[in-house]
């Protein structure tokens, strides 16, 4: 089970103005903390139903299809 980013966030020493940045799976991440936070930078409440779990889609096999030979050959000239 993986725990939520605002409840890691929470118990991190986070100083106001600073950034951090993280190696995270082989990727950069930056983390900026604002100086002040007005009520227009702060965001709504999040809503659990609007988490994507497992964001992967396992689709069908392909079935059916029609197959295409290609032919080397000159292109056709129009006059």
């Amino acid at each position: 089970m993986s725990i939520p980013l605002v409840q890691v966030l929470e118990q991190m020493n986070l100083e106001p103005g600073r950034r951090y940045r993280y190696q995270v799976k082989g990727m950069q991440v930056e983390l900026r903390v604002l100086e002040d936070s007005s009520p227009a930078m702060l965001s709504c409440p999040l809503v659990e139903s609007d988490i994507m779990l497992d964001p992967w889609v396992e689709l069908p096999p392909p079935s059916g299809g029609t197959r295409l030979r290609a032919k080397q050959g000159e292109f056709p000239r129009h006059s």
